[in-house]
């Protein structure tokens, strides 16, 4: 994994991976409890809102009526002037929903924001410390198989004996000699294994009646090697996917870096470095609650203010603004879904080949790593659910 650029650590397994689940789940929490207050709030207000909208039809109603029943110009006059106070004061009760909603909503891009910040720390993680790829290389080089390194010994000495005489066997050993071999896990693909391929079928061509056991043994290890070769194939194609998840959580954590700058640094006028102490890098629950709620009345302030002093055109940045937010949450957890898809591609590489006579033990703690790190993920990331929570992070007005 070293060629997808992964620093692959070796982490006490399921210390971490319960750490790493804990750590998302209470990060979520976090936010949630902070939401569901904002809303509780809103929900409160929206209430309220409500009731005085319908008192005001009801009085706006009576007056429609004593108007339609009066005969008196006066009085229609003085009523038709309280009728528009009442549709004054019924539009600033709508606007007050309105603030209420971007208060909200604004709010929750904020802080889903700022969770972001958290969440993809955690998923970085998780991508650098599958550990169980120090198996899947292992798999990968046939060094690592009984015997192999011993007789791979003899083979490369009948390569630097023979080479004067042979152009193939002469280019495999410039190609060792490049690579380091074998042992130094050279991917064993492509050209590089093709080239073995030959040479080991030109010693035990090489090979009489008096090497009976060394030929029986090297056309073993052309069987190991050929088996090894086509796994390694076979699991560089589930590799290549990797890469473009790897590139593609490169690009969001840029533009979730890009919206924190905007919104927290600019909008909002946080300090990032006070952001980082008191929320990124705070280990306390309780804190990171109270610092996060602090933020989302900053915010809510901040929307009040924008509709005082522009009250005809306050809404379209933070509406972009929120829906930018969202599809860095679509697209966060999108990516979540593809590392799942892909993780689960080992399953049918592992079936194809956990009951060959050479892979069959290797495989067998392949698959037993690999249950350990797809059943942790899992458990931390749930991308459908993540997903349908940020089409569903703000209330419609």
């Amino acid at each position: 994994m070293n060629k997808l650029g992964f620093i692959f650590l070796c982490f006490t397994g399921m210390f971490f991976q319960n750490s790493l689940a804990q750590s998302f789940a209470d990060d979520q929490s976090v936010t949630q409890q902070v939401l569901q207050e904002l809303n509780r709030e809103r929900s409160l207000l929206s209430q309220n809102l409500e009731f005085r909208i319908k008192e005001i039809d009801s009085k706006i109603s009576n007056l429609d009526e004593s108007i339609q029943n009066t005969n008196s110009s006066a009085e229609k006059v003085e009523k038709l002037l309280e009728r528009v106070k009442f549709l004054e004061e019924r539009q600033e009760e709508i606007d007050k929903n309105t603030i209420s909603v971007y208060k909200y909503n604004y709010s929750s891009a904020v802080l889903n924001l700022a969770s972001m910040e958290r969440e993809i720390k955690p998923l970085n993680l998780f991508n650098a410390s599958r550990e169980f790829y120090a198996t899947l290389d292992q798999v990968s080089n046939p060094m690592h198989y009984e015997g192999y390194q011993e007789w791979f010994g003899q083979f490369r000495k009948f390569i630097e004996d023979e080479k004067k005489n042979d152009a193939r066997l002469s280019a495999l050993s410039h190609i060792l000699n490049v690579t380091g071999d074998l042992a130094q896990g050279t991917p064993f693909t492509g050209m590089f294994a093709g080239t073995v391929f030959d040479g080991i079928g030109s010693f035990i061509n090489s090979l009489g009646w008096g090497d009976k056991k060394l030929k029986q043994q090297s056309t073993e290890m052309l069987k190991l090697t050929t088996t090894v070769a086509q796994f390694t194939h076979d699991k560089d194609l589930i590799e290549t996917e990797w890469e473009s998840i790897n590139k593609n959580l490169d690009e969001l954590k840029e533009l979730q870096e890009k919206a924190m700058q905007e919104n927290l640094v600019q909008i909002l006028e946080i300090d990032p470095t006070e952001f980082d102490r008191n929320f990124t890098n705070e280990t306390d629950a309780k804190k990171r609650t109270q610092y996060i709620l602090d933020i989302s009345k900053i915010a809510e302030n901040k929307i009040a203010e924008e509709k005082a002093k522009n009250p005809e055109n306050w809404k379209q940045d933070y509406h972009d603004q929120m829906i930018a937010v969202q599809n860095l949450k679509i697209r966060f957890g999108t990516i979540t879904f593809r590392i799942l898809e892909n993780l689960k591609k080992y399953d049918s590489l592992i079936k194809k080949y956990e009951n060959d006579e050479y892979l069959k033990t290797k495989i067998a703690d392949l698959k037993t790593k690999l249950n350990v790190v797809r059943n942790s993920f899992e458990s931390t990331f749930n991308p459908q659910e993540y997903i349908k929570a940020s089409n569903e992070m703000y209330v419609v007005e």
